[in-house]
């Protein structure tokens, strides 16, 4: 059995994952706090950013249980980096070439543009390019005066390049436990690139049949493989999705997301392009495996008795009393 652990609101990115796979349950942290005994099995810890810090610690407690216990837990909520530190520390590893800071705490970028985006969730559109200094201070003066936190704001140098004139690329990849699998190649109009909007724009695109190719070669040849894992290792991250681009031929991780999206197969293979169908499946065949790889039996029941989590299960207990009442 595959537990896949998210918050309440994010449950929704492993529905298609859980029907596909069978074997497999999604938990919420909530629901999770408030067991007093969990079986043994596979669990995977996710939505590690949305979390506080007092449930990152519940998070911990709770996966050292299941570790005793004899559970594989990928994603221990102790080993994994937030945003800001990751990106600080591929950029000190050498695999990125851009950096990060707090808004905060007076950033000073070494280059432009920049950008801004939060610490905490996976929004991925319609980012402002910040062109100098100057501009940078303003808008961080603006955000104050309209009172905006700047508290988990981050300044992000943009590196990123063309693939076509007005075209950008995002290639994708994931890893479950060991194996890392090239997935995806999306290309947009978009500096940010996602799914494309303007399908047919796209597809009379004089060069699509090379984008086509280019994530046939990504796909086939598990392309970066050895980058994406250094990348993963500093993450702490045993599972999740990798996004980047190319510059000059070397990844720009930008992030490393522990709760990717999944969508059911019949919408992945009727909406993407025919010629891309053969490709997809591949990834996802490829993907699938990967998780039925490290799916568990259900064992044993482990003991939640850790002191921390009392206040949490005495909570469930008074919950049940009121709604018997």
């Amino acid at each position: 059995m595959i537990n896949f652990v998210t918050t309440r609101s994010h449950a929704y990115t492993v529905r298609h994952l859980v029907r596909q796979l069978g074997d497999a349950r999604r938990w919420s942290y909530e629901r999770l706090f408030r067991q007093k005994e969990l079986r043994a099995g596979t669990w995977v810890f996710t939505d590690h950013e949305r979390l506080s810090p007092f449930e990152i610690a519940l998070a911990a407690k709770v996966a050292n249980k299941l570790e005793q216990g004899g559970s594989r837990v990928l994603n221990h909520p102790a080993r994994v980096r937030g945003r800001h530190d990751l990106l600080k520390a591929l950029h000190e590893a050498g695999i990125n070439q851009f950096s990060v800071w707090r808004c905060e705490s007076q950033p000073r970028p070494n280059s432009f543009p920049v950008f801004i985006r939060n610490e905490f969730d996976h929004l991925s559109s319609d980012f402002d390019l910040i062109a100098d200094q100057q501009a940078l201070d303003a808008t961080i003066a603006r955000m104050k005066g309209n009172g905006v936190p700047l508290a988990g704001k981050l300044v992000i140098e943009y590196a990123g390049q063309e693939v076509s004139p007005g075209v950008w690329q995002r290639f994708a990849t994931y890893r479950v436990d060991a194996r890392l699998i090239a997935h995806h190649n999306a290309v947009d109009f978009r500096w940010a690139a996602k799914d494309v909007e303007d399908k047919k724009r796209l597809l009379a695109h004089p060069m699509f049949d090379a984008f086509v190719e280019t994530e046939r070669r990504f796909v086939a040849d598990n392309l970066y493989e050895d980058v994406l894992r250094q990348a993963f290792d500093l993450a702490g991250i045993d599972y999740g999705r990798a996004d980047f681009s190319l510059v000059d031929g070397r990844p720009q991780i930008f992030e490393i997301n522990t709760n990717p999206a999944h969508g059911s197969h019949r919408t992945i293979y009727r909406e993407t392009f025919p010629a891309r169908v053969e490709t997809q499946r591949l990834s996802e065949d490829r993907l699938y495996a990967a998780l039925r790889a490290i799916d568990m039996p259900i064992g044993a029941g482990i003991a939640l008795d850790d002191p921390a989590l009392r206040t949490q299960q005495v909570f469930r207990r008074l919950f049940l009393g009121l709604k018997r009442a």
